[in-house]
């Protein structure tokens, strides 16, 4: 999968193991990305530090980093992870109109106002744009702390940095 050397599921030791075993025993497969990083122990130890917390945040459901991570994916061309994201967003729930409404840059039903407006924030953020005060404002009017919003920007942007490793180091 890769032309630098990594760690597959099937041929993965120590430490790397256990972390795969994290999604093998979930019936998850173990994010590419999660397995490039396998490459270097520091970088994998961090990669999965940042799943984690995502994982089991307070306030970020797991259907919402999922439709961040589609739009992610949507804005840097990685189909994997616009596959793999649409398919969790499905289990979740979430109709084909949902979907087409999230890939559109529209209202998703599914989710409420407050997880739309965070979704167009984050929406700006990958085309770059800036977010002034006003919408900060708008944000925490409907419960939205600091710390949430930049969380859902970073796990949009984060991606957009591993698509080009992806992208770079992919057979």
């Amino acid at each position: 999968m890769f032309v630098l050397d990594y760690q597959t599921p099937e041929k993965a030791t120590g430490t790397v193991a256990e972390t795969y075993n994290v999604f093998l025993q979930k019936n998850i497969p173990v994010p590419a990305p999660l397995q490039l990083m396998s490459t270097s122990p520091g970088l994998f130890e961090v990669f999965f530090a940042q799943i984690s917390y995502f994982m089991r945040h307070e306030t970020l459901s797991f259907p919402l980093l999922a439709a961040i991570r589609f739009l992610a994916a949507q804005q840097v061309c990685f189909d994997h992870c616009v596959n793999l994201n649409q398919t969790w967003l499905s289990k979740a729930g979430l109709s084909a109109e949902d979907l087409i409404d999230l890939a559109a840059g529209r209202q998703v039903e599914a989710f409420s106002e407050a997880e739309n407006a965070l979704l167009a924030t984050v929406a700006k953020v990958l085309r770059k744009e800036r977010i002034n005060e006003d919408e900060i404002q708008r944000l925490r009017a409907l419960d939205w702390k600091d710390s949430d919003i930049l969380d859902a920007c970073a796990q949009a942007t984060n991606m957009m940095g591993m698509s080009s490793l992806f992208g770079a180091f992919s057979k």
